[in-house]
């Protein structure tokens, strides 16, 4: 009789998938704007070409990041890309040339000859005969770290031209912001230049005058949510200069916003730029150094007296404030996790001070005081009636949650617990 076999056999292995799953990357910045090779159009040409003769490779998406710096990583399509590669759904990269991946040499260097290699992607340049499936090219050897520098070194000199050429453009009394303060329009024939917008402009003089006949920050908010004068972001979406939700706001004017323009020499015909610089791809305020004033550039809303006036006054109300003793407030435990009912704007905890015992606290809200009169029904509860009913439904919960009776305190252990 034969002998069975001991030897099992083998399941069979899953047929390597012939195609390969390709993400086509692009990217253009600012700065490439202006070079008819870079833009987008093109690189989709010049990808679908190199694509066209080769059948195995299907494009599983096409990543595109308008607008992007190449200094760091932190884009939209870029990291959508590193997700579905994460996921298993892409192994080949292909970009037009390796400064489209990226200008910052030690991380664009990590991402080719490391997080590819690790999650088994290949990476195709195009223009620069780069792929890392040739054996024959070693991985780019000393071009690949040489091309990245080169293409970093390019980023860092293009960004130091553009802000000196900011600069100049400053001191030559060049407007260079995005939008036009509220009460200006561009000039069409010149976006560098500033006009008058006849139906804003009146709104500017008067928050003027009613700061300086020394109504306060509160009251002009209310007068001009009353009057039904569209908030500044509101009226730039009418006219098309924003597009965006998240820059649209409520709608209604805010005392910072109306502090904003009092603080603004724009509106006397000057123009004082540099009050910010970018830090780390931040935005952050900048010292007087960094000033850049012109004068006279454009045709003023309000006198030189007039704003010279309010900041005076509001000088002498930050000082008065300041000299004003205070005693502090106790820790809000509540501080962004109460709002109204109604209205849904954040309610605002005062203290009412007493001369015989504990002061009181109470939450309220100030829409009706700060936004505009009968616009909120209003809510109102004392803080310790607040800490109360908040501790009795813990309370509950916890009892369903552990399904046991929690051990009873006294009012103020329990409270503070």
């Amino acid at each position: 009789m034969a002998r069975k076999s001991r030897k099992q056999t083998a399941a069979p292995m899953p047929a390597p998938s012939l195609y390969v799953h390709v993400a086509l990357y692009i990217r253009l910045s600012v700065e490439d704007n202006k070079k008819r090779g870079c833009s987008v159009e093109n690189q989709k040409l010049v990808l679908n070409d190199f694509l066209s003769d080769k059948p195995d490779f299907v494009v599983y998406d096409t990543y595109i990041d308008n607008g992007a710096t190449g200094t760091n990583f932190h884009r939209p399509g870029f990291q959508q890309m590193l997700s579905d590669i994460e996921a298993g759904h892409i192994n080949c990269v292909i970009v037009k040339d390796l400064s489209r991946l990226g200008r910052n040499s030690i991380d664009t260097g990590y991402y080719i000859e490391q997080y590819f290699h690790a999650h088994n992607v290949r990476f195709i340049a195009v223009t620069d005969q780069f792929d890392t499936a040739d054996s024959g090219n070693l991985h780019g050897g000393i071009m690949l770290p040489l091309k990245n520098m080169i293409n970093e070194a390019y980023a860092l000199d293009i960004g130091r031209k553009i802000k000196a050429q900011a600069r100049q453009a400053m001191k030559d009394g060049d407007y260079i912001g995005a939008r036009a303060p509220y009460g200006y329009r561009k000039d069409p024939d010149n976006c560098h230049k500033l006009l008058i917008d006849e139906n804003t402009a009146p709104v500017v003089k008067q928050i003027f005058e009613w700061s300086h006949e020394h109504v306060a920050l509160n009251r002009i908010v209310r007068n001009l949510n009353e009057m039904g004068i569209p908030a500044p972001s509101h009226y730039k979406k009418a006219t098309g200069e924003i597009t965006s939700p998240g820059l649209i706001g409520s709608g209604k004017w805010q005392t910072r916003t109306v502090m904003k323009i009092l603080e603004s020499e724009v509106y006397t015909g000057d123009l004082v730029q540099g009050k910010t610089k970018i830090v780390d791809h931040q935005q952050v305020k900048a010292g007087e150094d960094n000033l850049i004033i012109a004068k006279c550039t454009h045709e003023p809303i309000i006198s030189h007296e007039l704003f010279n006036a309010v900041q005076e006054y509001r000088k002498q109300i930050c000082e008065e404030s300041k000299a004003t003793p205070k005693r502090p407030y106790t820790p809000n435990i509540f501080k962004g996790k109460v709002f109204c009912a109604d209205c849904g704007r954040s309610l605002h905890r005062q203290r009412a001070e007493r001369r015989k015992g504990p002061d009181t606290y109470w939450f309220h809200c100030l829409t009706n005081s700060r936004v505009e009169k009968d616009s909120c029904k209003g809510a109102m509860i004392q803080e310790k009636e607040l800490i109360s009913t908040v501790t009795a439904i813990l309370e509950k919960e916890l009892t369903v949650a552990l399904g046991m009776s929690l051990p009873l305190f006294q009012l103020e252990a329990r409270q503070k617990q």
